[in-house]
């Protein structure tokens, strides 16, 4: 499998995390392929070119998706299953980039994929994924998701406002931060701050900062064999393996090594994304 990155324009990267093309090789077809993802703290619009596939998650036991959908934040690993030909292209938003470029309640959101056609014009949709398929670069692809991405935001481009900034901030320091130094560097009270935190985010701040901690835990033990759990809880300032341990469960529904073991093999079949301008 390939999995490629692009950077968005300029205008858009306050908001925009990257653009990615996910696919199967030509002639791969797959089989009950499962791959494990920890919430991140990102939402994404998707669209599938290649056949269905399902999830798994605290909230869905199965869950057939819709073929073109927005993806709301995860609070929850979540398992997708795969099935014969993989070709996927999307984006993803950093924090608050649903409700600022698209002004859409990202709170309704949470844990929930919803078809585009529910959010935009079916009829563009259809065409949008029409367009996409008869792309076989990959950077066209991420070109054309710009382009529908422009069409739909908000017009004049938003400049990063407090909460932008805030949520951007907690991302850049995987969740290491102290959320009392956000509130006062955005001149608000706690009160003010939380609400509209929540309403571009879709989560608390102190939430959405242990969501981003988990994430970095995940990047840090992906693809490995071996892990020295007590570097990764200091290095992820947990106060002790215990509390370490709780969060793990509560995010991943597993310990530590349970969830090291069933995923370690994943990295032998996804190349490692390359990050690229569009051009």
């Amino acid at each position: 499998m390939n999995y490629f990155k692009f950077t968005p324009c300029e205008a858009l990267r306050p908001f925009v995390e990257c653009y990615y093309v996910w696919q199967s090789e030509e002639g791969e077809l797959l089989s009950q392929f499962m791959v494990e993802s920890p919430p991140n703290g990102f939402c994404s619009i998707v669209f599938n070119l290649g056949d269905p596939y399902s999830i798994q998650s605290q909230k869905y036991p199965s869950l057939q998706v819709p073929l073109h959908f927005l993806c709301g934040q995860n609070i929850h690993s979540y398992k997708l299953i795969l099935n014969g030909r993989l070709s996927m292209a999307g984006i993803v938003f950093k924090p608050t980039g649903l409700a600022s470029l698209l002004h859409l309640p990202v709170y309704e959101y949470t844990e929930e994929r919803v078809d585009l056609r529910q959010i935009f014009a079916p009829q563009e949709i259809e065409a949008t994924a029409d367009l996409l398929r008869q792309q076989q670069s990959a950077n066209e692809r991420a070109r054309l998701l710009e382009d529908f991405l422009l069409k739909h935001a908000v017009d004049p481009l938003p400049q990063p406002d407090a909460i932008d900034e805030a949520a951007c901030q907690i991302v850049a320091s995987n969740g290491l931060l102290h959320i009392n130094d956000l509130i006062r560097n955005a001149c608000m009270s706690r009160r003010n701050f939380e609400r509209r935190f929540f309403k571009k985010v879709g989560l608390s701040p102190k939430y959405y900062a242990r969501i981003r901690r988990m994430s970095y835990i995940g990047n840090l033990i992906a693809g490995k064999s071996k892990v020295d759990w007590a570097s990764i809880f200091y290095t992820c300032e947990y106060y002790d393996q215990s509390h370490f341990s709780k969060d793990f469960i509560e995010f991943t529904g597993r310990t530590p090594q349970q969830y090291l073991q069933e995923n370690r093999e994943l990295a032998h079949f996804v190349k490692k994304p390359r990050e690229e301008p569009l051009h």
